[in-house]
C-alpha cells in the first residue's frame, strides 16, 4: 500500500471495528443506492414488519431512537415513494400509524439480496467457521454494549433524504 508505518492505535479493536464499520456501511449504501432507497430509510422499512404493523410514528421513532420530527419527515419521504401508508389511529384520532405497502415489502425482498453478497466479498478471506466465530463475537460486543438487535443507531442521527445520494455516505 504505502510506507507510512502504521500508528499504535491502527491495531486497536475501536479502531479496526470503527474502520471496518465505515467501509462496510458505504458499501451497503452504494448497493441500496440503485435501488433508490438510503440506508436510513432500508432501517426504517425494515423495522415495519408484520409484527410491527399498526405502529404510531411516535412509537416507531422511540424504537428506532430518532426524534419524532425526523421521523415525520422521513415517512413523508416513504410516503411518497409508495413504501408506506399512514393513517389515522383508531385508538388516538391525534396519532398516525405506519403500514408497510406491497411496494414497500418489494423494497425490502429487494435489499434483502443485496446482504449475502456483501457479506461474501466482507468475509471472503475467512472459513465458514471462522464466519460463524466472528458473528458470534460480534453480537457478544454487540449486547456488552447494550445495543438493540436490528436497529442501528445511527439511524438517530442527522435526518437524511431516503434518496440515495453520495452525502449519505
Amino acid at each position: 500500500m504505502n510506507d507510512v508505518p502504521a500508528a499504535p492505535y491502527s491495531v486497536s479493536l475501536p479502531f479496526l471495528l470503527s474502520q471496518v464499520g465505515a467501509r462496510t456501511a458505504q458499501e451497503f449504501a452504494d448497493r441500496l443506492a440503485p435501488l433508490g432507497v438510503s440506508p436510513r430509510a432500508f432501517g426504517v422499512l425494515s423495522n415495519l414488519t408484520t409484527a410491527a404493523a399498526g405502529r404510531t410514528q411516535q412509537q416507531l421513532a422511540d424504537a428506532l431512537g430518532m426524534h419524532r420530527n425526523n421521523m415525520v419527515g422521513l415517512i413523508d419521504e416513504m410516503e411518497e415513494a409508495g413504501w408506506v401508508r399512514r393513517r389515522r389511529s383508531a385508538q388516538d384520532r391525534r396519532a398516525f400509524e405506519i403500514d408497510l405497502t406491497p411496494a414497500g415489502t418489494a423494497l425490502l425482498e429487494q435489499v434483502t439480496e443485496v446482504i449475502p453478497p456483501l457479506e461474501g466479498e466482507i468475509a471472503r478471506d475467512l472459513t465458514a467457521d471462522e464466519r460463524r466465530v466472528f458473528v458470534g463475537l460480534l453480537r457478544r460486543v454487540a449486547a456488552t454494549l447494550e445495543l438493540h438487535p436490528g436497529i442501528h443507531p445511527h439511524l438517530g442521527a442527522r435526518p437524511r433524504s431516503t434518496c440515495a445520494t453520495p452525502e449519505d455516505s
